[in-house]
């Protein structure tokens, strides 16, 4: 019912709004994540628009109908296939010619981004051949961008070994914790689609495979990620697949050293408590080693005590 009313609002709406007017290529993309890609291989020859906000699923989105002028101007528009209100907008803005790309699949590594970075600068060059050359440079130096701080990272994750470290994780998400090189025990699914049983079994096998980290994608809620951890005394880890979703991750590329600098720092600050805990442990079984002495001298020196008694005795005697 909302969406319907959503939708209904955009329809009045489109009356009123002309179409964008100028030389500019105008681009809608429905995520953050589309909008810093086209960004990056575009630059100023593109005006690029983002409908959803970054801290929220793009499934789940409700349309504004301001967001008529936007789809209404546009000569692209770039989505995932998860927004279910998408063809009811373009319809609704009366934008008969606007191109559709379909972005399939995740972006949250840098073998996924590069790839998208190339599908979209052929979308870009296929509607604006004339700056074709101006977009191919600027898809190099974007992969670029993303092939250094990928080594940047890969580098980190070698010195850390976090190859040995179990993780829970939730799904979207897996392919980004696997590509640093974490084990990953399980994955799971959106918190909203799983039954008692399933949370029961990650805490089981959390427990079992002595998992270190739980990893949630902040965009599909943290509180069931918070709870297995407690479960199993782990250490809970959030991370976005959005850029601009949290401070200082306005491109793909700050977004992956954010989101691994979440995990390299949970490893850390476990591997830091566990040399703590270790240390304690030493020191008590130094006590127990002292105690132990302590008490076998003791005893040694009771019985010296007795014999030397007994001789005492038998002398007065």
């Amino acid at each position: 019912m909302k969406r319907l009313i959503s939708v209904v609002l955009v329809c009045m709406f489109c009356a009123l709004v002309p179409m964008n007017a100028g030389d500019d290529l105008t681009v809608v993309c429905t995520t953050t994540a589309l909008e810093t890609l086209v960004e990056a291989v575009g630059k100023e020859k593109v005006n690029v628009i983002s409908l959803v906000q970054p801290g929220v699923c793009p499934s789940h989105f409700d349309v504004r109908p301001s967001h008529v002028a936007d789809v209404g101007g546009a000569s692209l528009v770039l989505y995932h296939g998860v927004e279910p209100w998408l063809e009811d907008l373009i319809k609704a803005s009366q934008n008969e010619g606007i191109e559709r790309v379909h972005v399939e699949g995740p972006w949250n590594t840098p073998d996924f981004a590069i790839a998208k970075i190339k599908l979209i600068r052929d979308a870009l060059s296929e509607v604006d051949p004339e700056n074709a050359d101006y977009y191919r440079k600027n898809a190099e130096t974007a992969v670029s961008e993303i092939n250094v701080t990928a080594n940047t990272i890969k580098t980190e994750a070698e010195t850390l070994e976090i190859d040995s470290v179990p993780v829970l994780c939730m799904e979207w998400q897996k392919s980004f914790v696997e590509w640093i090189g974490f084990d990953v025990a399980a994955a799971y699914a959106p918190p909203e689609t799983l039954s008692i049983k399933d949370v029961n079994d990650l805490i089981t096998t959390g427990r079992e495979k002595e998992v270190v980290l739980v990893v949630d994608n902040l965009q599909s809620g943290t509180e069931l990620g918070s709870e297995i951890a407690a479960q199993i005394n782990g250490y809970h880890v959030v991370l976005t697949n959005f850029p601009d979703a949290v401070p200082e991750t306005d491109t793909i590329s700050k977004m992956l050293e954010y989101n691994a600098r979440q995990l390299f720092d949970a490893v850390t600050k476990y591997r830091e408590e566990k040399g703590r805990i270790s240390d304690l442990e030493s020191q008590l079984r130094e006590e127990k080693w002292k105690r132990q002495v302590f008490e076998v001298l003791a005893a040694i020196l009771l019985v010296l005590c007795m014999v030397e008694a007994f001789v005492l005795y038998r002398r007065t005697r």
